[in-house]
Formats: structure tokens, sequence, C-alpha cells
């Protein structure tokens, strides 16, 4: 039970996305390749990618495991603290756009640019208004965005 359970934390290190998996910080490095090579193997590899993830249980049975189960928690919360966020922007965007008004309430909320979120505001609502959106929009949720994050 212990191995399974050992291979499955090292399945799920592997599933990571590249973004997430380079945050983690390994301490032994002969697991981080080990899981590196079993990413790199083709899912049509079955045999392939079963044997080397027993033997990524083998190696995990010498690392720090909790260390592990840590910081998989950590990028997987931090993954839904960006969605929760961009979810946010999106929101404030489109609120944006249908009234400019509401900036100051965005502003009263979050620390921002005033002068930047308000120009931002005014180019994706003309763009929109005239059907001639060319990034305006986009521009505006980055900042949104940036504003949100800190």
């Amino acid at each position: 039970r212990e191995m399974h359970a050992l291979q499955a934390l090292g399945a799920q290190l592997a599933e990571l996305a590249d973004k997430q998996f380079a945050r983690i910080e390994f301490t032994d490095a002969d697991l981080k390749e080990a899981i590196e090579f079993y990413r790199s193997l083709s899912s049509k590899k079955h045999e392939a990618r079963r044997r080397q993830l027993q033997f990524i249980g083998k190696r995990m049975r010498n690392a720090e495991i909790d260390g592990l189960e840590a910081q998989l928690h950590r990028v997987q919360g931090l993954d839904q603290e960006e969605k929760r966020i961009h979810h946010q922007a999106e929101q404030w965007r489109t609120r944006l756009m249908g009234d400019p008004k509401s900036l100051t309430e965005f502003l009263t909320q979050f620390t921002g640019d005033a002068q930047r979120l308000n120009q931002l505001v005014r180019a994706a609502k003309k763009a929109a208004d005239q059907g001639k959106d060319k990034g305006e929009a986009r521009a505006l949720y980055r900042a949104v965005f940036e504003t949100l994050s800190h």
C-alpha cells in the first residue's frame, strides 16, 4: 500500500503542468530526473510508463515525502487562487466596460494606477462601441488582473 501511495504521489507530480512542475523543489536530483523522463514518455508507451512509475515509487522511498506533498498542495492551491483572480478580473473588466464610473469603486477596493486604468477603460469602451476591438479589452483585462494580483 505504501508503495502504491508513493507511486500515486509520483504520478500526481508527473501530471502537473510545466509551469507547476517548475515550482516544485526536489531534494533528490535523481527523483526529479526520473519524473522528467516519465513526463517525456509518449502516452502510447503504456508499459514503459508503468515501469518508470514503479521506479519513481522506488526513488520516492528515500525522498522527503511530506515536503513534496506540501509543495504539491501549495502549487495546486496557487492554481485555484489564480483561477479565482482570473474570474474576478473578467467580471471587473465587463463591469468597467459597461459602466466606466465603476472604476472609482474598483480603485477604492484595490490600489492601482488610476490614470492608466481610466485610459484603458475609455479605450476599450470606445473600441467596443465602434466594433473595432484591436486588443484594448485584453489590455484592460491584463491591467485589472495585475491590480488584483498585488
